[in-house]
């Protein structure tokens, strides 16, 4: 069991927070990990990428030696999580090209893994609770105009950061994906997108989703939602998911519909998640509904 969560307000202000209390209500739907994916309603003047060094002595030469080749590199910031890992967080100039190279180039490397490289959305995740990443993301301070997020019980896959969620891809680095469930066909899935050049960095199965969402979406031109409805017919097990991109937000359940998504929408805002709870978080008077099994909904920030 895990919890999901997502927000998209009509102005961009302090999503963080209320990211932060609704991912506080859900911890105990795992407290493994606690990730979210946040967007800015405008892109900055540069990327900013963040990646996980296990050994930073040795790794931050590396990691400054491999974006030389490709980008010219500005600030450069080690920051400590509550894992045995640390986050570089680097501000970067570069063309998408040679951005895509640097992204393939840092995740061929076992002791780096890309987190986030975007210029409007930031992954932050850690392991524990939302307390946790707060303490080393700042989570409640930032602003933002949407977010998904992700509370992590660690099942199948090992209990590390890189293995927390939101995943993103190589193929579509600005879409973000968290998960509750369990895919039956993960190698399938996964000897699938190998199969098409795709890199695979972790053995998470969510990992699988944001690549094979951002391979119809790049490489097949479907829509989100176009995307996201395949999921029904090429992925076996119980999943619900909550995809987001630069503009839109996207939940799935499947057709069995073991797994809840819970959504609240008016003119200003847009709540999705696991629970009630974390809905109550943000405002106390909300009453979810619920996705029926196999639908699909997309919404649109405009």
């Amino acid at each position: 069991m895990c919890g999901i969560a997502g927000i998209m307000v009509k102005h961009e202000n302090n999503v963080g927070d209320a990211m932060y209390r609704m991912l506080y209500e859900i911890r105990h739907r795992g407290c493994d990990a606690t990730g979210t994916a946040l967007y800015l309603d405008h892109p900055r003047d540069h990327v900013v990428a963040r990646v996980s060094l296990r050994h930073p002595n040795e790794d931050l030469p590396l990691l400054r030696r491999i974006v030389s080749e490709h980008a010219e590199l500005g600030e450069c910031d080690l920051q400590r999580t509550n894992s045995p890992y640390t986050m570089a967080r680097l501000t970067l100039q570069a063309d998408k090209p040679d951005l895509d190279r640097l992204y393939r180039h840092i995740n061929a490397e076992p002791s780096l893994c890309v987190h986030s490289m975007s210029d409007r959305m930031d992954i932050m995740k850690d392991v524990g609770t939302a307390e946790y990443l707060n303490e080393f993301a700042h989570l409640r301070d930032l602003k933002a105009r949407h977010a998904i997020g992700h509370t992590r019980l660690a099942t199948e896959s090992i209990d590390n950061i890189n293995f927390a969620h939101p995943f993103a891809s190589e193929l579509y680095p600005e879409l973000t994906v968290v998960h509750n469930g369990q895919l039956t066909n993960y190698f399938t899935l996964r000897r699938r997108m190998q199969g098409k050049g795709i890199q695979c960095k972790t053995f998470n199965d969510s990992e699988i989703i944001a690549h094979y969402l951002a391979y119809k979406i790049k490489r097949e031109g479907r829509t989100l939602e176009q995307a996201l409805r395949s999921t029904l017919d090429d992925f076996d097990g119980v999943f619900s998911c909550l995809v987001a991109t630069g503009s839109e937000i996207g939940a799935v359940r499947d057709r069995l519909g073991i797994k809840p998504v819970l959504y609240y929408q008016n003119d200003d805002l847009l709540l999705l998640g696991s629970e009630q709870v974390s809905f109550e978080a943000v405002d106390p008077d909300i009453f979810a509904s619920e996705l029926t099994p196999g639908e699909v909904r997309v919404w649109s920030k405009s």
